[in-house]
């Protein structure tokens, strides 16, 4: 198996799925059945096959999107945290969030809601809170969807038999020329009833 080759193509795909899963207005794709996820674990396994001297397997195809998956997971991470610390300067970030959320529940009990707008107001625990718990989330959830692109990307793409060869090279039936003749009743009707 060609095991070397499979670290660039997913970490094109883990890159590309991890830049468009965190840009504000592009991530809306993730919405659409995690597009950009299924679509990152899509062009690894594209290509993959493309680099790929024998048939790729749709097991192959589960592990490149599964590593595509966890690349894209660290990538979106990663460029989460300066988001959100500017989101936090502009008072958007995930603790303005719970405080807006809080003060919307008025039944919420006095001395629940001001231990969280408490623990909400220190601010720098709950943004890395927040990131720590998104970050594990968006492991499992984008290396299993990514899995699944994967899958699809060879399902699409691999149009080879397990020996390389295309369709237009597959070998046609010939029938085995040591075969007996058929006999000379076989072919001329059903047989005549008594």
């Amino acid at each position: 198996m060609n095991n070397d080759g499979i670290l660039k193509p997913a970490l094109i795909g883990g890159v590309l799925l991890g830049i468009l899963s965190v840009i504000p207005v592009i991530k809306a794709g993730n919405c659409l059945c995690c597009g950009w996820v299924i679509g990152g674990g899509i062009l690894a396994s594209y290509l993959y096959v493309k680099s790929s001297p024998i048939a790729v397997t749709l097991g192959r195809g589960v592990a490149i999107g599964l590593l595509a998956g966890a690349i894209g997971a660290v990538v979106d991470t990663l460029f989460s945290i300066p988001l959100e610390l500017l989101l936090s300067r502009i008072g958007l970030g995930p603790a303005d969030q719970i405080r807006q959320m809080l003060e919307q529940i008025p039944q919420m009990p006095p001395e629940i809601k001001r231990t969280l707008l408490s623990f909400a107001q220190s601010g720098k625990g709950i943004g890395i809170a927040w990131i720590l718990m998104s970050a594990i989330s968006k492991l499992a959830v984008y290396s299993v969807v990514a899995m699944l692109g994967g899958t699809i990307g060879v399902a699409i793409f691999e149009k080879r038999d397990r020996n390389g060869r295309p369709p237009d090279e597959m070998p046609i039936y010939r029938p085995p020329t040591d075969a007996a003749p058929p006999r000379s009743d076989e072919g001329a009707g059903p047989p005549p009833t008594p």
